[in-house]
């Protein structure tokens, strides 16, 4: 793309001299990562504001900076009224020139695994660009379509929110072909007050779909209330359904028939991350990926990052899933530990986003504690005191790993949860380290 196409996405006023039919390198929102010729976009958030950085922008050789405010600084610039709308229009260009499939996932809890799982089985066939990390907002979503290139057949974001209307923008930005919903727990409870809302900001991936054909978990109880006709507006697609499941805590296995023939899945996940292994299975048949590719890719399936990441160390076993927290994701890796034998120590921090439903919701843990037997508990953060177990508290993951220095950690099965903002994989790494 040219400058001329950023300035007629943004309708922005340019100020300064600048070839309009220069390419650039990358947008980009951090100001330390500017490289000569990068466009730099200061974003105003919660915390810091991207006009601040201008000035380190300008140092890193910057060829554009679009601000919503006038500045001083001796680099041409694009004032645009809003610059968080300006980065999503520039994205709604780059997706109208490249024209890539794009994919759309959402739901309370999976979005992260359910997207890992089917980018694994669709790069078997196309050309696959994904988000990085956690890039699922209004932000995150068109740092990802930055990344798109001319050869890119299928685009698969990732779509996260808080409130409503939050999906609703990202799907509108997009346009997806097809996208799908993992499930509809508590997360964001606290902003969203109860399910039916939860449910209705979900389904706003549908509100800028192209053909309207959603994937959902035909296992959750609210996605079960989802029609298909002609009044919905949507085709609700599950045709795909598990069974004979046997599931550990290591791996589960279970059988789907496709084109009248049987198939055996094997794949390295507890069982309540089966639904959405079926998901990804269903999307990427849709797509006409081979059958016994995918076997073969969720047979070699390996836990991202912080999510129910298992970690042999050579004094334990650390089940590391500290990425984040929700009640219906706790309480089903509680279930599997009761089954086993080894001896736990359940570390658990706060869920967080409960608002007004917080303490009844982290009291209504108790029970899934208490079936576990031979294991010690420790619990961290303000919430984690609404429960009434056998347990040490602490306020912070720091307090927590001066207490486990002075104790002896062997022969032990560790459980670390807890929402992104209480740190655990801080009490990750000293484990790994003993």
């Amino acid at each position: 793309m040219q400058i001329k196409d950023i300035i007629k996405s943004t309708k922005g006023k340019l100020i300064g001299t600048i070839n309009e039919n220069d390419t650039y390198g990358k947008i980009k929102i951090n100001s330390k990562e500017i490289n000569e010729n990068d466009i730099f976009i200061a974003i105003i958030g919660e915390n810091n504001d991207g006009h601040d950085y201008i000035n380190e922008a300008i140092k890193n050789k910057a060829k554009l900076v679009i601000t919503s405010k006038k500045i001083k600084q001796n680099i041409p610039y694009l004032i645009v009224k809003d610059t968080k709308k300006a980065l999503g229009d520039i994205a709604k260009a780059y997706l109208k020139k490249y024209k890539p499939t794009i994919i759309a996932i959402t739901g309370s809890v999976g979005k992260t695994t359910t997207r890992n799982m089917l980018i694994k089985l669709l790069r078997t066939k196309y050309k696959v660009i994904t988000n990085k990390k956690n890039y699922n907002n209004d932000i995150g979503v068109p740092l990802t379509i930055f990344n798109i290139k001319e050869d890119t057949e299928i685009l698969l974001l990732e779509m996260g929110m808080n409130h409503l209307k939050e999906i609703s923008y990202l799907s509108k930005m997009t346009h997806p072909n097809v996208s799908a919903i993992t499930n509809i727990g508590s997360s964001h409870i606290g902003y969203l007050e109860n399910k039916e809302n939860i449910l209705k900001a979900k389904l706003e991936i549908l509100d800028g779909m192209k053909e309207k054909i959603l994937f959902v978990n035909g296992d959750d109880k609210e996605l079960k209330k989802l029609k298909n006709t002609k009044k919905s507006g949507f085709s609700s697609t599950n045709n795909l359904r598990g069974y004979d499941l046997k599931s550990n805590l290591y791996e589960s296995s279970f059988k789907i028939t496709y084109n009248k023939k049987e198939y055996k899945i094997n794949i390295p996940i507890q069982k309540h991350l089966v639904p959405d292994a079926l998901l990804a299975i269903n999307i990427a048949l849709y797509y006409k990926v081979d059958i016994k590719n995918i076997i073969e890719e969720l047979k070699n399936y390996e836990a991202f990052d912080m999510r129910m990441k298992i970690i042999k160390t050579k004094n334990n076993t650390i089940i590391n899933d500290c990425y984040n927290s929700s009640f219906e994701s706790l309480t089903a890796i509680l279930e599997i530990l009761k089954n086993e034998k080894q001896e736990k120590l359940l570390i658990l921090g706060d869920i967080k986003e409960l608002g007004k439903f917080s303490k009844e919701i982290h009291q209504s843990i108790k029970p899934y504690i208490e079936k576990i037997e031979n294991k010690k508990v420790i619990l961290v953060g303000k919430e984690m005191k609404n429960i009434d177990v056998e347990a040490k508290y602490f306020d912070n993951y720091e307090e927590t790993i001066e207490y486990l220095k002075t104790k002896k950690i062997k022969n032990k099965l560790i459980l670390i949860k807890g929402s992104r903002s209480m740190k655990l994989e801080n009490i990750t790494e000293y484990l790994e380290t003993i």
